[in-house]
């Protein structure tokens, strides 16, 4: 037990100076700096912040969440970030350890945390943050194809270059995620484009959804994507239903209800392995893809007629869809 509280400690210290880091890539990026050069310094006066001002979560306490030289306040995001992003790590260590599943898992989850950041922040989500994700995500799963590769080598003599093999492969199931996930956002996308002139999703939530079908595949995106939906809607669902219900507008209310229904439909039967075969898997996609596509012309149709509505950015949404995914189903 002793052990345990030890390397959970350490996993949840490593993981808050990662956190660090990920508060100086994400902040950088948005700036265009170096995440190297020049040293972490007061965006306010300018002074250089010492070691025992960079500690991370207790230097803020310290502080009292203030500039050690010029009193400037420091955002609350630093010790938020470090303090989730140790939760992580040690979530990584517990699900997924022993396993590079663990170190992959991480990555990710690093990258999804600096993406929601620059998103909450400024709407932006940078590419070569995206870019890393993708990369990492092919690398994963190359090395889960040659894994397997050698596992049916050595139990049969050889693996056999057959259609059925190729397509049971990881990589190959990445490679269609990363495909099909960006199309069915630009679909998405495309639903608002053509209703109200304006996009339903931005670019950025497009490249994030190929990220997440690089390392998880199609199947458990629209998973990660049907719970993204909910995530965001239930921020905004109490307003939004109250205007709904004052305007009368119920065909909108039962779609995003029969919606929420399905997509809760679809995550038990997949979670109980009733959706296995990919035939009856891509029966129900399209099934819940018609329900949703329906959902989003409503709610787009109602945010066109209502401009008041508050809309959040969809990358932090997509982030927590995935951690939801990764961790408790």
């Amino acid at each position: 037990m002793e052990i345990l509280v030890l390397i959970v400690t350490l996993t949840f210290i490593v993981g808050t100076i990662i956190g660090s880091f990920l508060n100086v890539v994400a902040l950088r990026g948005l700036a265009g700096e170096s995440i190297v050069l020049p040293p972490s310094h007061c965006t306010s006066c300018g002074n250089k912040i010492k070691p025992w001002h960079n500690i991370p979560i207790l230097s803020y306490l310290f502080l009292r969440g203030k500039c050690a030289y010029c009193q400037a306040p420091i955002s609350i995001q630093y010790p938020i970030v470090e303090f989730f992003t140790g939760l992580v790590m040690v979530g990584c260590l517990f699900k997924f350890y022993p396993t590079i599943t663990a170190l992959f898992a991480f990555i990710c989850c690093c990258g999804l945390i600096v993406m929601s950041i620059t998103d909450l922040k400024e709407k932006v989500i940078c590419s070569g943050h995206v870019w890393f994700l993708i990369i990492a995500g092919i690398v994963y799963n190359i090395y889960l194809s040659i894994n397997l590769f050698n596992a049916q080598a050595a139990e049969f003599g050889n693996f056999e270059m057959n259609f059925h093999n190729i397509l049971s492969l990881p990589i190959t199931n990445s490679l269609i995620g990363i495909l099909a996930s960006a199309l069915v956002m630009e679909l998405l996308a495309g639903v608002g484009k053509i209703t109200v002139g304006n996009r339903a999703f931005g670019l950025g939530d497009t490249f994030i959804a190929a990220a997440l079908g690089a390392f998880f595949g199609f199947k458990a995106f629209l998973i990660m994507l049907l719970l993204s939906i909910v995530v965001q809607v239930a921020v905004v669902i109490p307003g939004f239903f109250k205007k709904l219900a004052g305007k009368k507008d119920f065909n909108t209310m039962i779609s995003l209800i029969l919606f929420f229904v399905a997509a809760s439909g679809f995550a038990y039967a997949n979670n109980i392995g009733l959706i296995e075969n990919m035939t009856v898997c891509l029966i129900a996609s399209a099934i819940l893809f018609v329900i949703g596509i329906y959902a989003c012309f409503r709610v787009i149709k109602g945010m066109k007629e209502d401009s008041d509505l508050t809309i959040l950015p969809f990358g932090p949404a997509m982030a927590v869809g995935a951690f939801l995914w990764m961790f408790l189903l």
